[in-house]
């Protein structure tokens, strides 16, 4: 507001002399501050009106002019040198020129504070808390004297070095005085129980606790005592005669000079005393005694962090953890487009969500600066430097600058390329390790590989490897300054691993094999969607739901999400009973009661998170909610009543770690058993797998062996194949009870659509079922299904029937299991797959699922019945196959057995391996023709010859249609792959075939076709 003078009153200059009088002892004036303003304020309250009134008189001296922000203030009297003053009309600014006298300012105001309506400020009964423009703010640092009339059974603190209290009728009048200017003092009082003892040089220790909290005092006094003594001895004397540990009725963390302002709720935290007590009395040195200049940026709180909170993970042998959990945050809020420097960062608010960013650079980035800066000189001068900058700098405005300059001068390096790489660059280094190789040398082993860096500009790098042998492990620091720096280091012994940075020392980005799914991955991710399962969910998680509106998550309905939501975005799913949550991970085991949080790799895109939450009723959710922000670094999270009962961070590599060799693993032959041995063992379980490569015969041989075995000990015995799909189970039954002849039992169940190898391979096994009236389960899912979810990349192409053919859970991040689908998946590139990977790998999964499910229930409803499980050596793998998905649906005894194929895997993905000699069954007859069934005609189309087979030697030709072979009529592939299934001992074939002429119409030719037999592939 700009100033005009009015007319003097009587009672204005009555008010004048009082607050003249009642504030006039001067305040010594600190050394580069002598010109400061001096701003005396004397307060009083109504608690029971949540509001205060008070007087302000500012003295500024000649030659400064003055700005004051009131706008938050109801002011009712301006007086400027002695003259009233009125402002101009919707201006709540008040600008004061500068005079060449010294000036004076005298205002009053009041406040009103309703409950609940400022997070920085109450007034109440029950307490009094300002520290949010409670006052005529400056554009100035001023000298503050602070006088207070509170109640009598309250206590005051203030910014003080020095407070004086004593009671005048009914109030208690308390004064604080503070020899260092500020931009703004606080005011806290309440009906405190006060504690104090003294540290150091006869200072001053105390806690103000309310009296439901009194017994916290002396543990606080105490830790704050060690801490205190701590940086004293590490960075030079306390800077002030005083400090106090106050508790708050607000919810807050805050150091100001002389005292930290402390939550309740955050007091009654068992952990805050070996935490955040730590680092916000170290702001003592760093942000109050040493301030930091706005224009060079925040180097207080990276400073803080590092010496604080990363120390004392350090006294507790959790550094290593501590700083790869600041690398996992920085990499969950801080993306690549976001033009976030070092340099540049300011204060910000700890509950904005938007602002996480920001302080993932400022606290995370900023704390590994420092440790980098500590490597790179030493413990000893880096600590040095330290001391002569809170030296240099104690009680004045400094920044980067500053803090070069000391350590500059204490270590005589120039240390300007290191400061600009990592203050100046908004990206981190992303390294890599290319071309490991080993090779000998004049006999001794030598490892070769390179560093990459993928940046578009190197950064200087001194890389810490760790090459572990099979005797020793050789730590080693290697300069990086080049996009590509290779390194050829001489061994005395074979390498079996290579890590890079193995202790998190540089600021980098963590390799997906280090970064653990966590809730600040989800929060961080820059496309998030939350899943309901139906509207009654968004009514259950609403609490929930309001505090992820400034993270713009969007949230959908099931039926509203597509395959390529599920496979583009972090995924929230608000409920496990969905039937998108339980399609990719089944049904969790989440406790019944409470709210659970539960964060894993989205497994359509592990580049993206998926999180699980459950809850048992809105009250469980509305406990925690508020609280998650607290808990971004956990994977798992379990609460009741709002109190965490469970918690913890998914296991990942430490260290960007490279395999380099793997050595074979053995079997002891003196432990190897024959064949009825190891019935014996199988005998104790109810699930035995037998896997096969589809056209190992002796695999075959091996599970027909193993069926009858078992049988003859015990015939409640049931086969389960994978051969067949669950629509099929009628036909296989009818076949079984003697309905149906072998040529209509393969026509009906459409074997050689479904499963097309030869079905010699598995004729004995199934017959053996059916001479011993054994049942045969068919396992499979249609294969059309599975083919259509592989091409659309998801369910959501299948119409209502076909989808409901789907088992409703299925667990996609079975351990291991991606990256055993993705290693098949790659195999398969190439051959002509229309589908991506993340179709590929819910179909894969399907499969298992199906027949995991078609086990559980034959046996639930057969409980005392054996199943021997026929089916590929991927699907009964017991890490993430089969397997663990028949234990999660019931609980059941299980066993693998394979034909070894001479892989050190045969040991981890089986119970037992046979080593079954060499079989093979006489060659399949070939006719050497590739055909495609015809449309809307008779007969089999011949799309292509083959030289395989005698097909084109005998006169047959392309687009020639096949009709009948040895007079049986063909109408199908199918029928000729049966017909042909039957001429194993023939010599030769007459077939029937029409042939179109284009001037003289169709003919039909008999041609006798030798007949030629193929191992492996079977052509027509």
């Amino acid at each position: 507001m700009n100033v005009k003078h009015m007319q003097l009153f009587c009672y204005v200059i009555l008010m004048a002399h009082f607050l003249i009088i009642g504030l006039s002892n001067p305040l010594p004036a600190e050394a580069g501050h002598s010109t400061a303003p001096v701003h005396y304020i004397s307060m009083e309250f109504d608690l029971q009106s949540n509001s205060l009134t008070a007087n302000s008189r500012i003295e500024l001296p000649a030659g400064l002019n003055l700005h004051l922000s009131m706008s938050h203030l109801n002011v009712y009297q301006i007086i400027i040198n002695g003259q009233p003053a009125e402002a101009d009309q919707g201006n709540d600014d008040l600008d004061i020129p500068s005079s060449s006298r010294e000036q004076e300012i005298l205002l009053s105001y009041s406040k009103e504070i309703p409950p609940d309506s400022s997070p920085g400020n109450i007034i109440s009964p029950s307490g009094i808390t300002l520290i949010d423009s409670w006052h005529p703010v400056a554009d100035h640092e001023m000298f503050f004297k602070l006088t207070a009339h509170i109640p009598v059974a309250f206590e005051a603190v203030s910014e003080a070095d020095e407070i004086i209290a004593f009671q005048i009728n009914d109030k208690k009048q308390v004064t604080f005085r503070f020899p260092h200017p500020l931009f703004s003092i606080n005011f806290i009082a309440g009906p405190y129980t006060v504690s104090q003892e003294h540290f150091g040089e006869e200072k001053i220790l105390a806690a103000y606790f309310f009296p439901e909290d009194e017994e916290l005092a002396a543990g606080y006094l105490a830790k704050a005592k060690q801490y205190l003594e701590r940086y004293e001895e590490l960075l030079g004397p306390y800077p002030y005669d005083r400090f106090s540990i106050v508790e708050n009725r607000l919810p807050t963390g805050f150091a100001m000079p002389t005292f930290t302002l402390l939550g309740q709720s955050v007091v009654r935290l068992p952990f805050i005393v070996d935490t955040s007590l730590g680092h916000e009395v170290l702001h003592a040195w760093f942000g109050n005694g040493v301030h930091m200049s706005p224009q060079e940026g925040n180097w207080v709180e990276g400073l803080t962090t590092y010496l604080a909170d990363q120390t004392f993970a350090a006294d507790d042998g959790r550094d290593t953890a501590y700083r790869k959990e600041q690398l996992v945050k920085y990499q969950s809020f801080v993306r690549p487009d976001m033009d976030l420097v070092l340099r540049h960062f300011s204060n910000v608010g700890h509950g904005d969500m938007k602002g996480q960013p920001t302080r993932a650079v400022g606290y995370n980035k900023s704390s590994m600066f420092f440790h980098m800066l500590r490597n790179k000189l030493g413990s000893d001068v880096f600590m040095s430097s330290l001391q002569d900058f809170y030296k240099r700098s104690r009680f004045k405005t400094s920044g980067w600058s500053d803090l070069q300059t000391s350590f500059e001068s204490v270590s005589g390096m120039a240390l300007e390329p290191f400061f600009t790489q990592w203050l100046d660059r908004n990206d981190v280094p992303v390294l890599a390790v290319q071309q490991p190789e080993i090779f000998n040398k004049e006999g001794y082993p030598v490892i070769h590989f390179s560093i990459v860096q993928e940046n578009d500009t190197p950064y200087v790098l001194e890389v810490p490897v760790v090459i572990t042998t099979a005797t020793e492990e050789i730590h080693k620091t290697l300069s990086v300054s080049e996009l590509r720096t290779p390194f050829e280091i001489p061994l005395a012994s074979l390498p079996h691993k290579l890590v890079i940075d193995q202790g998190y020392d540089l600021m980098r980005q963590l390799a997906p094999s280090e970064l653990p799914p966590t809730w600040s991955q989800f929060l961080g991710a820059a496309n998030k969607v939350a899943v309901l399962q139906d509207e009654k969910y968004r009514v259950l998680y609403k609490s929930l739901l309001d505090h992820l509106e400034e993270s713009e998550v969007r949230v959908l309905l099931q039926d509203e999400v597509t395959d390529n939501d599920l496979a583009e975005n972090s995924l929230l799913f608000l409920g496990t009973d969905g039937s998108l949550s339980r399609s990719l991970f089944a049904q969790p085991n989440h406790p019944e009661e409470g709210f659970t949080l539960d964060a894993r790799p989205n497994p359509l895109n592990p580049a993206q998170v998926a999180v699980l939450v459950s809850a048992a009723n809105t009250e469980q959710v509305e406990m925690t909610a508020r609280k998650l922000r607290h808990y971004g670094k956990y994977s798992f999270l379990s609460f009741k009543n709002g109190r965490l009962q469970d918690k913890n961070i998914a296991e990942t590599d430490f260290g960007l770690t490279i395999e380099l060799l793997s050595m074979p693993t053995g079997i002891e032959t003196s432990k190897s058993q024959d064949f009825d041995d190891i019935i014996n063992k199988l005998l104790h379980y109810q699930v035995v797998y037998i896997g096969e490569n589809h056209t190992n015969y002796e695999d075959h041989q091996l599970q027909l062996e193993i069926a009858r075995a078992l049988y003859e000990h015990d015939s409640r015995l049931a086969i389960g194949m994978e051969m067949f799909t669950r629509t099929s189970q009628s036909v296989l039954d009818r076949y079984l009870a003697g309905e149906l002849d072998e040529k209509s039992f393969l026509k009906e169940s459409h074997y050689f659509k479904a499963w097309r190898f030869d079905y010699r391979l598995y004729r004995d096994i199934i017959n053996f079922a059916k001479h011993n009236h054994l049942p045969i389960i068919a396992l499979n899912l249609e294969k059309d299904i599975v083919n259509r979810v592989f091409k659309a990349g998801g369910p959501n192409s299948l119409d209502d029937e076909q989808a409901s053919l789907l088992p409703a859970d299925r667990k996609l991040d079975e351990p291991g299991y991606r990256q055993r689908i993705e290693t098949a998946f790659l195999m398969h590139a190439g051959q002509g797959q229309n589908g991506n990977f993340s179709g590929f790998l819910q179909a894969q999964a399907l499969w298992d699922e199906t027949m995991a499910e078609t086990i559980v229930e034959y046996l639930e409803t057969h409980p005392d019945e054996r199943m021997v499980v026929i089916a590929g050596r991927g699907h009964v793998d017991r890490i993430n196959a089969i397997p663990p998905r028949v234990a999660r649906r019931l609980p059941v005894s299980q066993v693998v057995a394979v034909n070894s194929i001479g892989s050190p895997s045969d040991s981890e993905t089986a119970d037992f391996v046979f080593f079954s000699p060499p079989a093979a069954l006489s060659p399949f007859p070939v006719l050497g023709v590739m055909l495609d069934d015809t449309e809307n005609e008779e007969g089999v189309l011949v799309t292509a010859l083959n030289p395989q087979g005698k097909a084109m030697e005998a006169g047959i030709k392309e687009k020639d249609i096949i009709l009948a072979i040895d007079s049986q009529t063909v109408n199908d592939v199918e029928d000729v792959k049966i017909e042909m299934l039957y001429k194993e001992k023939s010599a030769s074939v007459l077939v029937r075939i029409k042939r179109r002429a284009f001037l003289f119409g169709d003919k039909e030719l008999d041609i006798e076709v030798p007949l030629k037999s193929a191992e492996k592939k079977h052509h027509m």
